[in-house]
């Protein structure tokens, strides 16, 4: 046996490619489409059952995020309790999950208690009947959580960001105190019985999958005909116009900061650059931003920016909090780091770092099946080329400083400013 020496590093090597495999493809006997990853080891497997019935899809505030928290809490034939002890008692999971585009209902199981837990997950998704007794326990606590969040610079700063960058599209948060008195436990049955249909699902499985899987689900959902009559969606026509917005907040002792624009998503052929230069704006913990707002004025315990994909639109939002007193000096600094960004050449160093770290994030997420999954359904629901990982590599491994300052100057101009706190700024 070789002893290690400790004190000589190990060596470094440069990612190239990934082991990114793709699934099997195919379809429920009604056309449902049914995707597989069969690479586990363990005896344990995660059916995903994807709706499109996310936040975007709400004919009111609030409709699809209750819908969602309530799927669990009765159906035609069980109460909650009986829903989660028949869950427990065969060490299985089940979890709800909503973003703006997407609801899912996730099921964790061990495959010899599938048999047991497979039904469960069906009266789930078609069966639910929204018991008024739990809808207005579950409203009386948000509508609490909602009044105590209005008290937080952060909630506010959040919430006008979700107002101005979307505005004029179903992604803008609408949210209100009256909201939580106009949505009724028959507003989410209609939002159910709309978006929760086999019409609109996709089913996906991942772990140590044998062929009695897909059959047992082909039992469940794959039997009854589809009309593959979806309604027809718009998302709306985006009115953004680059603004600042103070937000007052008397006696608060500090200030949260919003600073974003609406942006291109994955389909775009920018994207993938743009991922480089953000990050190193603002992207990850060595960041510029970190670095100077953080590591070296002391005004912030952390500080960052995203740029975020959405099904049909992209954004990008700079975020932190910080002392009243260093508020506007914090602007400032933002406002001059983004100025370096669109004038001054990164670094061969630098780059090189951030390139190395997008990659070693790639190779992270994408280290079990249940990873693998997950980066498929981004392929899968943005329509993306079975190669566009491969792509990815070689897109940031080819990114270069002048493209760097391209991108800033394109993407990095006119943003919306919004800050909430006790002291106006500008």
């Amino acid at each position: 046996m070789t002893e290690l020496n400790r004190k000589t590093a190990p060596d470094f090597k440069e990612i190239d490619s990934i082991n990114f495999q793709l699934p099997e493809i195919s379809t429920l006997d009604n056309s449902i489409p049914y995707v597989e990853y069969n690479m586990g080891s363990q005896e344990l497997i995660k059916i995903d059952l994807v709706f499109r019935a996310g936040v975007k899809f709400q004919s009111k505030p609030l409709q699809a995020s209750m819908t969602s928290e309530m799927l669990r809490e009765g159906t035609t034939n069980f109460n909650s309790l009986e829903i989660a002890n028949k869950i427990d008692f065969y060490g299985a999971f089940l979890e709800t999950d909503l973003n703006s585009d997407f609801a899912t209902v996730s099921l964790y199981a061990l495959n010899k208690q599938l048999d047991y837990v497979l039904p469960m997950l069906k009266e789930v998704v078609t069966l639910s009947n929204f018991p008024q007794k739990e809808f207005d326990k579950k409203i009386n606590i948000k509508k609490q959580q909602y009044i105590i969040g209005q008290e937080k610079v952060e909630t506010l700063a959040s919430k006008a960001y979700s107002h101005d960058v979307f505005k004029g599209t179903k992604y803008a948060n609408k949210t209100t105190i009256e909201s939580f008195d106009e949505l009724s436990h028959e507003d989410c049955i209609s939002f159910f019985n709309e978006c929760y249909n086999l019409n609109e699902m996709d089913v996906f499985v991942a772990g140590k999958v044998d062929s009695k899987v897909k059959t047992r689900l082909n039992e469940l959902f794959g039997q009854k005909p589809l009309t593959h009559s979806v309604p027809e969606f718009e998302i709306g026509k985006s009115e953004f116009s680059p603004s600042f917005q103070f937000i007052e907040k008397k006696e608060a002792i500090q200030s949260s900061i919003r600073i974003g624009s609406p942006l291109i998503s994955y389909e775009h052929k920018d994207f993938t650059r743009l991922k480089v230069m953000n990050t190193i704006f603002g992207g990850y913990f060595g960041s510029r931003l970190m670095a100077n707002i953080r590591e070296e004025k002391g005004y912030t315990y952390g500080i960052g920016s995203v740029v975020m994909a959405k099904e049909n639109m992209g954004n990008l939002i700079i975020y932190t909090e910080v002392g009243t007193d260093v508020t506007q000096a914090t602007l400032d600094e933002i406002r001059k780091e983004i100025k370096l960004m669109q004038t001054e050449k990164v670094g061969e160093e630098e780059l090189y770092k951030v390139k190395n770290y997008l990659l070693g994030s790639l190779l992270q997420n994408t280290d079990g099946v249940f990873d693998q999954l997950e980066r498929y359904k981004t392929l899968y629901y943005f329509n993306l080329p079975n190669n566009y990982y491969s792509k990815y590599i070689e897109e940031v491994r080819a990114t270069t400083p002048e493209e760097i300052i391209t991108l800033a100057n394109t993407y990095l101009n006119d943003l919306s400013f919004v800050v909430a706190g006790s002291q106006s700024v500008s």
